[in-house]
């Protein structure tokens, strides 16, 4: 495995890396219930951002579910194979890589895309397809409103970061007065207007404004934050964004405190002091992960990147693979028999510390979001 998943920087050219694992490409759209042969293997395929603004995140999302599946693969009979696409963060690179994904009558189930963008963008392809996918880490409220079908995802909803994150706000960090600013991003803009309310039902004052993902500077935004704001809450898709954003406050005087969303927990994006929630716990915190944290590094090295990104994507590649492999124990199967084995998962525990059971639009029932503080530089958790 090691030898065979091995990056390729042009998406279209990573979407198509199939012929690394022994796997073709259909040119014909599959239909949705068609069955697969998979007597002795099956094929998955996985789709994140590989390469381009959020690198980082991406190579931790990709390991992970391809650490479980070696994992799966060393110790079973019955193989899974892998066709990778590399969507670089970019929406319509999700969208080409989704149609080629649905395309391959072998590919029976997906992991990803890796962030709501994408799924916005791959979600009416695999729609059609009758495509299985669970994204991992995509917290976007609606993707779960039951127009998704096929979609199911292992990190909760924005409907409980934005609750979560209001409360911590208002009844610990007790504001009065915060400004927002979002990236105008699918996962960004409907975040922030949810804090937004929740803040402002609460008593606290809130300015609101939206900036591109594509700036390089904001200072002049940075200047234009009042001096009584108590408070500035930035959920940026990019964490180099948020760290920039963060830089230029301190350096033009601003002492609000910072607050970010889940992208907060990254090597690129360490403000002393800042606060971020997400949808995982750091699994070095979780005594019963000792054991599976050493066999990652083993096998990625010791840099490897450990945040809250690649454990949600372990656990996602467990319910695919265990819906895979009972869907196809007479030999065959369809992407209807896999979601309808997705949708019986039961888990009575995970590497995350709680069981995954999804509800009938894909989201696991029970899952929080997790409030942290960069403290001399790093994470600490500060609420749970």
């Amino acid at each position: 495995m090691k030898k065979c998943l091995r990056l390729a920087v042009p998406a279209l050219v990573a979407a198509v890396a199939a012929a690394a694992f022994g796997v073709s490409q259909s040119a014909k759209a599959a239909p949705a219930a068609s069955a697969a042969n998979c007597k002795t293997s099956a094929t998955v395929g996985y789709m994140g951002p590989t390469t381009g603004p959020v690198a980082s995140i991406g190579a931790e999302l990709r390991q992970w579910p391809l650490f479980y599946i070696s994992q799966w693969n060393a110790t079973h009979k019955f193989k899974i194979k892998v066709v990778e696409g590399d969507d670089q963060f970019d929406p319509s690179q999700a969208s080409t890589i989704a149609q080629q994904f649905a395309a391959n009558p072998n590919i029976l189930g997906v992991l990803g895309p890796g962030s709501s963008p994408e799924v916005v963008a791959a979600s009416p392809l695999f729609k059609k397809a009758g495509m299985p996918y669970i994204a991992a880490t995509a917290t976007r409220t609606t993707l779960t409103n039951g127009e998704n079908p096929g979609f199911f995802r292992i990190a909760p909803p924005d409907s409980v970061q934005a609750a979560t994150t209001v409360n911590y706000m208002t009844k610990t960090l007790k504001v009065k007065k915060v400004a927002i600013f979002d990236d105008q991003s699918a996962y960004s803009a409907p975040l922030a207007n949810a804090v937004e309310a929740g803040l402002k039902a609460a008593g606290v004052s809130v300015s609101h404004s939206s900036v591109s993902q594509n700036q390089s500077d904001y200072s002049s935004t940075v200047t234009n934050i009042s001096s009584d704001t108590q408070l500035v809450y930035l959920p940026f898709t990019v964490p180099a964004k948020m760290q920039l954003f963060g830089q230029q406050m301190a350096e033009q005087g601003k002492n609000a405190r910072l607050f970010v969303g889940d992208a907060g927990y990254s090597t690129e994006f360490h403000i002393n002091g800042a606060y971020f929630s997400t949808f995982a716990p750091d699994i070095r915190d979780l005594p019963q992960d000792k054991g599976l944290i050493n066999a990652f590094f083993k096998k990625y090295g010791s840099k490897a990147p450990l945040t809250t990104y690649g454990p949600p994507s372990y656990v996602a590649a467990q319910a695919m693979v265990a819906a895979i492999a009972k869907a196809c124990k007479n030999g065959t199967a369809t992407r209807a028999e896999v979601k309808a084995a997705l949708l019986k998962t039961t888990m009575k525990t995970s590497i995350l510390g709680h069981g995954v059971r999804f509800t009938s639009h894909g989201d696991v029932v029970g899952a929080q979001f997790v409030i942290f503080q960069i403290q001399n530089g790093k994470p600490h958790v500060v609420k749970k």
